[in-house]
């Protein structure tokens, strides 16, 4: 078991069914109708079916070189065996100042997070997958950076960031009571295929022009969670 450090590729998706909210809820009901729920997860955890086709030719050169990497990529991964970054247009960022933490003079690494908050509640997720130039997509181009910091709402780029755990580690440590955020980013979901088998369609088409139309039906995708990718 091991991570793929690489982007699935975004433009084979096609259609997709499913999104990062996904929790484990058991609920015990009496004989009155009343019920008791018990939260297992304390962190949710994604799942998402996406059914993939070639795209037409005037998008890409080969239907069937762009299948090819499709394959490569289910090869690689070894099926369910190993997790990678996966796109999920959903909810794949954020634009608005997200609070990492305050300085206190002798702190220089922060993890970076994302707060979703509705009325008084507010939920804090990890971001342990962002996007940046130290990572590649499929095809093995790097990716922008896209992870902003600042302090006191101030941009600096006096930092580093670990694109495979999200932590951003400050040149020098920020003063007492400095607010550090990060105003802007982009970051991946870390998922695997939820199976071996990948099952490809081939449609009646020019498949000896290297022009297939192939269909992948209901690939099914799930979250992994750290430390365990």
């Amino acid at each position: 078991m091991a991570f793929f450090e690489c982007e699935f590729p975004r433009a084979i998706r096609y259609r997709r069914l499913g999104s990062p909210s996904g929790w484990s809820t058991v609920v015990n009901q009496g004989f009155s109708g009343q019920e008791y729920r018990n939260r297992n997860w304390a962190n949710s955890r994604g799942k998402w079916t996406i059914d993939l086709q070639t795209p037409s030719p005037n998008q890409v050169s080969s239907r069937a070189a762009f299948m090819q990497l499709l394959l490569a990529f289910h090869m690689v991964v070894g099926g369910k065996a190993d997790a990678f970054r996966l796109k999920d247009h959903t909810d794949s960022g954020w634009t608005t100042p997200q609070t990492l933490g305050v300085g206190n003079g002798t702190q220089t690494v922060f993890q970076l997070t994302k707060t979703y908050t509705i009325g008084g509640r507010s939920y804090v997720k990890n971001i342990t997958k962002p996007v940046w130039s130290t990572v590649n997509d499929y095809q093995g181009n790097a990716l922008a950076n896209s992870v902003t910091i600042a302090l006191n709402g101030t941009p600096t780029s006096a930092f580093t960031l670990d694109a495979t755990t999200g932590l951003v580690t400050m040149t020098s440590a920020p003063a007492g009571g400095v607010v550090v955020t990060s105003p802007s980013g982009s970051f991946h979901y870390a998922a695997r295929f939820d199976s071996d088998d990948l099952q490809l369609q081939t449609e009646e088409s020019n498949f000896t022009a290297g022009q297939p139309i192939v269909s992948v039906n209901s690939v099914q995708m799930v979250e992994v969670l750290p430390p365990n990718y």
